[in-house]
């Protein structure tokens, strides 16, 4: 049997890896957007300021950009590391998301290299052209990990082969045109953007109470007031898709959110584990190579639970004679806990309120001509609210998932490695440690390139030059 405490702290190690991924990632993308329409902006204008712009916000994203291909890289070592079995289970079908993201990522740095490098080397249209790669780059990378984010809560286009007890890759279109995975992204593609302007509004507030960058914070300060309402407002209005979105585990997570009773999940998740022993038996009928007619058509209607019975296995290696007793205890473990996902729901809505009342405050001070320091604080003291809310959301969509690691399908604590309590623990420490480390990296570059400020802003040519 699998021991609980490996199980929670390959979670907890998991749990680190994607807290440290929602710290940068979101920023990185929200960043590469305004990034690209800063620069796009002073091709077509001309206007310098957006020059200067694109050049100071681009120092600060290249370094959230380094943690987050870390992180990434990071994380995805994890699949190998602590969750094996997952990646044996799953890995025919999870791959091709995950390959998006890393392609994502890699064709982001290759047009970052050229952005940072290339501002006396290469002309208007073209030093364009790097920054749009770092945008679609970062794009395409969170598309492809929400994809297989969201293909953990919803599977398609994966089918079961009854004698490698594997998924395999049936429809990629399929997967790629997940619903739910489409709106995970949405949603978390418009957080970015939310988070993104939070951080340049908290930034361009401080050097606006410092009374330093004047030019450069205030137009900054409109622009994130503006973009940061407009991609929050449309946050809020299609936030709650995902939750909606087909599947038992959705309804189950819905019902938690809204504090509703969960007799009904209880009793309908009994017949299931009942009709999952019936499949497990038959399973193991067809793994000794019968091909009986009823045999197969008898599995064909009961595989759809095959997985409520794999819960049992954390108490009894044997499912087909399991006690009443173990039955119940199953089924208590079925549904995720309420409070969590309840309180979870409500911090997001509370902080995104609070975003929604800052946004609107600051845009009708810069409507008005309106600029109070006690704005300004608030502003720079509102950072931490976008990460909450992504955070929180985040928070909502995992934990709701329990006790599955791929719904109705992979129980969370079947899929880990057979590592001792020692590995997992040295390892999270040692983690735990280099992200202490990098985050510490991270605060002390930013400080340094807020109180630098954009003095060092290059020119760019307006031809190309190929010097070496």
């Amino acid at each position: 049997m699998i021991s609980e405490t490996v199980v929670e702290l390959s979670r907890a190690q998991f749990a680190l890896h994607a807290v440290q991924y929602f710290l940068f990632v979101p920023l990185t993308v929200g960043l590469s957007l305004l990034l690209a329409g800063f620069e796009s902006w002073f091709v077509v204008s001309g206007q310098l300021f957006y020059q200067t712009a694109t050049q100071f916000w681009g120092k600060l994203f290249s370094i959230c950009f380094g943690l987050s291909i870390a992180v990434s890289l990071a994380m995805l070592c994890q699949f190998g590391a602590n969750w094996s079995y997952f990646s044996h289970y799953a890995g025919d079908v999870f791959a091709m998301p995950l390959l998006l993201g890393v392609a994502g990522l890699f064709i982001a740095a290759n047009g970052l290299g050229w952005f940072l490098f290339g501002w006396q080397r290469l002309g208007k249209g073209a030093h364009l052209c790097a920054t749009w790669l770092i945008a679609i780059g970062c794009h395409l990378s969170l598309f492809g990990f929400l994809i297989a984010s969201g293909w953990m809560q919803n599977p398609t286009g994966a089918e079961l082969n009854v004698q490698t007890l594997r998924l395999e890759l049936i429809d990629l279109s399929a997967v790629l045109t997940n619903s739910l995975a489409w709106a995970k992204f949405v949603h978390s593609l418009l957080a970015s953007y939310v988070l993104a302007a939070g951080f340049v509004l908290a930034i361009s507030a401080y050097y606006l109470l410092m009374q330093r960058e004047t030019d450069l914070a205030q137009r900054c300060y409109r622009i994130a007031a503006a973009f940061g309402l407009v991609t929050l407002i449309a946050t809020m209005a299609i936030g709650d898709t995902s939750v909606y979105g087909p599947g038992v585990m959705q309804h189950n997570k819905l019902a938690a959110i809204n504090g509703l009773s969960i007799d009904a999940a209880l009793e309908q998740n009994r017949q299931r584990i009942v009709n999952g022993i019936k499949a497990y038996a038959l399973l193991q009928e067809l793994r000794d190579d019968k091909k009986q007619p009823e045999l197969l058509a008898g599995f064909a209607a009961a595989k759809v639970d095959l997985a409520y019975a794999l819960l049992l296995k954390r108490w009894r290696e044997s499912v087909t004679d399991a006690s009443p007793v173990q039955i119940e205890q199953t089924l208590q473990a079925s549904l995720p806990a309420t409070a969590p996902l309840y309180w979870g729901y409500r911090i997001m809505i509370a902080t995104g309120c609070l975003l929604a009342l800052l946004f609107l405050t600051t845009n009708a001070a810069n409507l008005l001509g309106w600029r109070p320091n006690w704005l300004f604080k608030v502003s720079l003291y509102a950072l931490p609210l976008p990460w909450l809310a992504s955070a929180s959301g985040w928070f909502i969509s995992e934990f709701g998932r329990q006790p599955w690691l791929v719904a109705d399908v992979l129980p969370t604590w079947q899929g880990v490695s057979t590592l001792t309590v020692p590995d997992i623990t040295v390892s999270l420490m040692v983690y735990g440690l280099a992200y202490a480390g990098l985050l510490a990296l991270a605060v002390m570059l930013t400080l340094k390139i807020i109180e630098q400020g954009s003095a060092d802003a290059l020119p760019i040519n307006r031809e190309p030059s190929y010097v070496a």
